[in-house]
């Protein structure tokens, strides 16, 4: 143990360092997502929205008006799926790697807002996106929203023993 009067500067000294010392940018623990989904009967009580990071699903739930929001941490990457009985499935990548580069895009980044809209399978009658429809991730050095569309539709394959 240290003497009283030692004891007293070491524990002044690490009080003044701790006031001096610029405190280190902090982004947001998390980005909050916020969509909307929109099917052409409105009835979104059948729809499930699968949210997997890494190797854990997230809760999700879609509100009677097809709101849903999500929370995916800083730093991580998701996949969202939205699978809803007699309705093409789509996936929407996710990455939240680049969301807080700086405290401007750490502050509008904490929310960021879409649409999904799902087909009624009768539209395309056996097909299915080859893959997720788009993706939405931030720009390395900015921080700002970057968003990709990939609707590519193939045949659907066929049951086994036909």
């Amino acid at each position: 143990t240290l003497p009283l009067p030692q004891a007293v500067t070491l524990t002044a000294l690490l009080s003044l360092l701790a006031i001096a010392a610029p405190a280190a940018p902090r982004g947001p623990e998390e980005v909050v997502f916020t969509g909307w989904l929109r099917v052409e009967d409105r009835d979104v009580e059948d729809l499930v929205l699968v949210v997997e990071v890494a190797d854990r699903c997230l809760y999700a739930e879609v509100l009677p008006s097809g709101r849903f929001t999500i929370s995916v941490p800083a730093g991580a990457q998701a996949r969202l799926a939205f699978i809803k009985p007699g309705h093409l499935t789509k996936e929407i990548e996710i990455d939240t790697r680049h969301s807080a580069p700086n405290a401007k895009a750490a502050r509008a980044n904490r929310t960021v807002k879409f649409d999904v809209v799902l087909e009624p399978e009768e539209k395309r009658p056996g097909r299915l996106y080859d893959g997720p429809v788009g993706s939405l991730g931030f720009h390395k050095g900015t921080g700002t929203t970057k968003v990709r569309h990939t609707l590519n539709v193939v045949a659907a394959p066929k049951p086994a023993g036909r």
